[in-house]
Parts: C-alpha cells; structure tokens; sequence
C-alpha cells in the first residue's frame, strides 16, 4: 500500500498532471473543463474532467474501440481500428468535419495503455500520420498529443482527458482557442452515456 501512495504520489508531482496555470472555463452537467497556455504555440491545452458510475475496463472498452469512435467523438465522420498489435497498443483513424469552407480533417492515433497502478490507467496520445495512408478528402492533422487518465475510486471512474494539438491549415489559432472546449464537453457527455448504461 505505501509502494502504491508513493507512485501515485510521484505521478501526480510531475509537470503532465499539474494543477498550475490552468483556468477554468466550463463547469456544466458535472464535467469540468480547462485550458492553459502552451510555451511552445500560441494554440491552447485543454484538460477535461469528470467521474462516472462504471469501472476502469467499461471506460477502456468505449475509448478503444476505434470503429464505434465515429458514433460518440464530436464532428466525427468516420473511425476504424487500424491495428492492435498487443493488448496496449491501438491505432485509429478518425475523421473530423469542419465547417465549409474549410477542409475536413483526419488524424492517425497511436494509443499506449499502461497500468500505472491496481486501479489507475493511463492512455498515452500520440500522432502516427505515417503509419496510415494520407486520404484525398482530408488533410491530415500532424501534431497533437496527451492522454487519458482512469482512476478507479470504489465504484466510480474519475476520467481525466487532456490534449493540445494543431489542426493545420489556414484555420486561424484564435479562432481554434475560442472554441477549444466544444469538442472535450461533448465528447466526455457522449462517453458518460455510453459507460453508464
């Protein structure tokens, strides 16, 4: 047990999960959302929290499954599961609509699961462009990174979601900062329907 408190602990010091500089900007329906600033873009991070009555592999089950992304992801158009090459590693295509006239995205996701600990699940993001296919209808998303961090706490997940990525293209960063928080507000909705049926 003091082995555990002593991991987490130290997990939760690190700079990835520090609480500093991030600023509030949607509380709604028990879901919390927050953004900082990047010291490497003008583009902004956001962090989305929230807790469900579920457990960690229900949560796992819905963020893996790349070929039902599409049903719950915001403006998605389309997702499948590129590959699995073990239990811990995922790759997903997804496709974002984006309002004319500016072009539809697309982006290739690596995901890697580790344990950190009995009931703690982390989901590093990463980009992967290469290892798929550019497709003609959209412009592939090169940059972005974060994760997904699943916490089991009795019969609870408290489910935190942070990202920063650059969608490319001519859409103004203004624009993509004023509107950070739609995406991760209606995605952590759609995911608490699906966990707690």
């Amino acid at each position: 047990m003091k082995i555990y408190i002593a991991i987490l602990s130290l997990l939760l010091c690190t700079p990835l999960f520090a609480q500093k500089d991030w600023k509030l900007k949607k509380d709604k329906n028990n879901i919390k959302i927050y953004v900082k600033s990047s010291k490497s873009s003008s583009l902004k991070l956001f962090k989305a929290e929230m807790t469900v009555e579920s457990s960690i592999d229900e949560v796992l089950n819905v963020i893996l499954d790349g070929d039902k992304l599409k049903d719950w992801n915001y403006k998605a158009l389309d997702s499948k599961l590129l590959s699995k090459t073990s239990d811990s590693d995922y790759l997903i295509w997804l496709a974002i609509d984006l309002p004319w006239p500016v072009r539809n995205r697309d982006v290739v996701i690596a995901l890697k699961i580790r344990r950190i600990a009995q009931d703690v699940v982390k989901i590093d993001i990463t980009a992967a462009s290469e290892r798929y296919a550019e497709q003609d209808d959209y412009l592939r998303i090169t940059y972005f990174e974060g994760y997904w961090l699943l916490e089991q706490i009795g019969n609870t997940v408290k489910i935190t979601h942070q990202m920063h990525g650059d969608p490319g293209g001519s859409i103004p960063n203004w624009f993509v900062n004023s509107t950070i928080t739609k995406a991760p507000f209606y995605n952590f909705k759609a995911l608490k329907e699906r966990v707690e049926q």
